[in-house]
C-alpha cells in the first residue's frame, strides 16, 4: 500500500498537505475555501477537498502530523489577528495586555474578553472550543497541555482518523524540512536558516544539513526581526500579520538621511553570537520603546528603518554562520523569508554561492514541512519542482459557473496566442487554469496579466481592480530561459516562486518597467518553466513573438482584502466585481467587451 502522510497547520493561514511516497500531491489553504484571508484555525474544508480529490479515506493515512507542539487554543479560537481592530492591536501590545504581563499582573479579564466577546465569536469555526472553561482560562499552561487531546478528538470525530496515528512536531523543524526538501539541494553541504515570529519557543534556528541529515547547530528565541517589523507595521497605521509586505514596498521610497535617523534607536537592540540573534540593549517593552522613538519620524522613514534592521541583522547572522561553518550554500525559510528585499541582500553577500527560498515560507507551509518530517525515508523525498498543488479548476465539471455569466461573451477552445494578442493590445486579462498555486504568490494559474511595458495598466489595476496602495510594485513572470532580458542574475540563482528580489536589466528596462519596483528598479521575478507550467509558458512565448518581450506583468487575481480566487464560482464573482474585461478560464475566454472575431 502507498505511504500517505497528512500534515496539518492549525494556526494563522491554516493549511493541510498530503504526501504520497515522498511526493507532495496536494496542499490546501483554508482561506481559499472560506474566503477569509489568513484565516486561523483548523483547515477543515481544505482537508475535505483533498480527501475527495485524491479519493482518500482515513484508513489510507499512515500518520498525521500537526506542525507545532505547543499552542494556546484561546488565541486560535479568537483569530485575533483577523478580528482585532488597529486600536485592539495597540491595546494588546500596550496597556491592556503586555504592560500587565511585564508588571506581573493577572490578565484573566483580558483573556475572558478574548474568549467571550461577540467580535471573536461571530465567524464560522470548524472546531469545538467549549473546553476552554473558566478554570482553563486561568491556566495557560494547562490549556496548552490539553489542546492536543481535543485536536486528536476532532480528527477522530470528523475524519475518522485513529488518534494513535497523530503526532505533534516541532515548529522550526517543520520550517527547516520544508525549506530544504522543497529546494533542489541534495548531496550537498547546506545551511538551513529559519527566521520567524515565534513557534514552540524559538524564532531562529540554524541547521547544518549534509546528505539529508539535519544537525541543529544554533537556536534562539531573541530574534526581533519579525517582532520589530510587526510593530513598525502597526505604528505606521497598518495591520500586523497582514500588511508587512506594504512596509517592505514603501521602504525604498524613504530617503537615506531620514532612515538613518529612524534607524538609530535600533542599532543596539541585538547582536549575533555563535550563529544566534540575541538581545543586546533591548528594553523589555519593545512596543513602547519603538512608539516613543519613532514618534518624530515620518511613516516612510519608519518603513525604511524596519527594512534596514531586517537586512543588517540577517546579514550579520549569515556572516557568523559562514565564519563557523564555512558554508557557501543556504536555504532560508520561516515567515521572515517572505521578505524578498532581505533575500536579495543575502544573495549578494560575497560568500553566498547559492541561496534558495521556497515559496511562502510562512506558517502556511508548515503542513508541507510536517509531511517531510514524518517521511523517515528522506531519500524518497521529492523536491517541490512546482507549487500548483491546490484546488483544480477542472473539478468544476458541472459548468454551473456559466449561469453566472449572463451578458458576457463566452468562447471555448481559445488558443494562448489570442490571449497574448489581447495583452499586446493593452488589455488586462485574468487567467485561471488548472490547480491553484500554493502560497501568497500567484504563479500564473490564478493571476491578473498585462503588458509590462504599458504603465497605464498599473493605475488601472490598482484603482479599478485591486484597489491597493499606489506604491506597491507588481511582479514579472518571465520565460526561465530568457530571464537575462529582465534581470541581472550573475550567480545563476533559481527563482521559481517569486521569493527573491533581483536588480533589473537596464538595457531593456522600458519594455517591462510596469512589472518592477519603480523607485529602485528591482524585480520580484517568477522564472516560468515550460515543463511545470506549459500553458503559461506558451502564453508568454506568444506574447514575446508579438512584442519581443519574454515576460508579462503578473499580480494575484483577487479583490482587495480577499484571498486569491479558488474555484470557478470565486473566479466569476471576482471577475464580475472587478474592472477586468477579459477572463481566460482554462481554454475559455469570457469577455465583457467582445473585441475578438467569432469562430
Amino acid at each position: 500500500m502507498r505511504k500517505l502522510y497528512l500534515g496539518i497547520h492549525f494556526g494563522i493561514n491554516a493549511s493541510c498537505a498530503l504526501m504520497c511516497e515522498g511526493k507532495i500531491v496536494y496542499v490546501g489553504q483554508e482561506e481559499r475555501f472560506k474566503r477569509f484571508k489568513n484565516i486561523t484555525g483548523f483547515p477543515h474544508r481544505a482537508l475535505q477537498y483533498g480527501f475527495e480529490k485524491l479519493r482518500i479515506s482515513a484508513s489510507n493515512i499512515e500518520k498525521v502530523g500537526f506542525s507545532t507542539i505547543s499552542e494556546d487554543p484561546l488565541y486560535m479560537k479568537a483569530s485575533e489577528f483577523q478580528n482585532f481592530s488597529i486600536r485592539d492591536f495597540h491595546d494588546y501590545y500596550g496597556d491592556k495586555f503586555w504592560k500587565q504581563v511585564f508588571a506581573g499582573k493577572d490578565t484573566y479579564a483580558y483573556d475572558k474578553w478574548i474568549r467571550d466577546d461577540k467580535k471573536f465569536n461571530n465567524h464560522e469555526i470548524d472546531f469545538d472550543y467549549s473546553f476552554i472553561d473558566d478554570e482553563l482560562l486561568k491556566d495557560v499552561q494547562r490549556r496548552m497541555e490539553v489542546y492536543p487531546h481535543f485536536l486528536r478528538k476532532h480528527l477522530a470525530d470528523y475524519f475518522d482518523i485513529d488518534p494513535q496515528k497523530v503526532v505533534f512536531l516541532d515548529h522550526h523543524t517543520c520550517h527547516a524540512y520544508y525549506g530544504y526538501f522543497g529546494s533542489p539541494y541534495r548531496e550537498k553541504d547546506c545551511a538551513v536558516v529559519t527566521l520567524d515570529g515565534i513557534g514552540d519557543g524559538r524564532n531562529q534556528t540554524v541547521f547544518n544539513v549534509l546528505q539529508d541529515k539535519f544537525n541543529l547547530v544554533a537556536s534562539s528565541c531573541e530574534n526581533d526581526i519579525g517582532r520589530l517589523y510587526k510593530m513598525a507595521t502597526l505604528l505606521v497605521g497598518m495591520r500586523p500579520e497582514e500588511h508587512e509586505y506594504k512596509v517592505m514596498g514603501m521602504a525604498p521610497y524613504a530617503k537615506d538621511i531620514y532612515v538613518d535617523k529612524a534607524f538609530l534607536p535600533l542599532k543596539e537592540l541585538c547582536k549575533v553570537e555563535n550563529m544566534k540573534i540575541l538581545n543586546h540593549n533591548r528594553p523589555q517593552d519593545l512596543y513602547s520603546y519603538l512608539k516613543d522613538a519613532w514618534l518624530v519620524h515620518r511613516f516612510d522613514s519608519v518603513c525604511g528603518a524596519a527594512q534596514r534592521f531586517a537586512e543588517e541583522v540577517a546579514s550579520k547572522l549569515f556572516e557568523d554562520i559562514y565564519k563557523h561553518l564555512g558554508c557557501r550554500r543556504y536555504v532560508v525559510t520561516g515567515g521572515i523569508s517572505k521578505n524578498i528585499k532581505m533575500n536579495k541582500v543575502l544573495s549578494e553577500l560575497d560568500f553566498v554561492d547559492e541561496i534558495f527560498i521556497c515559496g511562502s515560507g510562512g506558517d502556511e507551509s508548515l503542513s508541507i514541512g510536517a509531511c517531510y518530517v514524518m517521511n523517515k525515508d528522506c531519500k524518497n523525498n521529492e523536491p517541490l519542482s512546482h507549487l500548483y498543488l491546490g484546488y483544480d479548476i477542472n473539478d468544476d465539471i458541472d459548468n454551473s459557473w456559466r449561469l453566472l455569466c449572463d451578458g458576457y461573451s463566452i468562447r471555448d477552445n481559445v488558443d494562448e496566442r489570442e490571449v497574448a494578442q489581447l495583452l499586446a493590445d493593452g488589455h488586462v486579462v485574468a487567467r485561471v487554469d488548472g490547480c491553484a498555486e500554493f502560497g501568497a504568490r500567484a504563479l500564473g494559474n490564478r493571476s491578473i496579466l498585462a503588458d509590462p511595458g504599458n504603465l497605464d495598466v498599473v493605475k488601472h489595476i490598482n484603482e479599478a481592480i485591486k484597489k491597493r496602495d499606489f506604491w506597491m510594485p507588481f511582479a514579472l513572470s518571465m520565460l526561465e530561459e530568457e530571464q537575462s532580458y529582465c534581470v541581472k542574475n550573475p550567480k545563476g540563482l533559481l527563482s521559481p516562486f517569486m521569493s527573491i528580489g533581483f536588480d533589473s536589466s537596464s538595457r531593456n528596462y522600458e519594455k517591462f518597467r510596469a512589472g518592477t519596483h519603480p523607485y529602485d528598479r528591482t524585480v520580484r521575478p517568477h522564472f516560468v518553466n515550460k515543463v511545470y507550467a506549459g500553458s503559461y509558458h506558451r502564453l508568454i512565448s506568444a506574447f514575446k513573438e508579438l512584442t519581443g518581450v519574454p515576460a508579462v506583468l503578473n499580480t494575484s487575481f483577487n479583490l482587495h482584502g480577499e484571498p486569491i480566487v479558488n474555484n470557478a464560482v470565486d473566479t466569476i464573482r471576482t471577475f464580475t466585481n472587478s474592472g477586468i474585461n477579459y477572463l481566460y478560464l482554462g481554454k475559455t475566454l469570457i469577455s465583457k467587451i467582445d473585441l475578438l472575431p467569432k469562430n
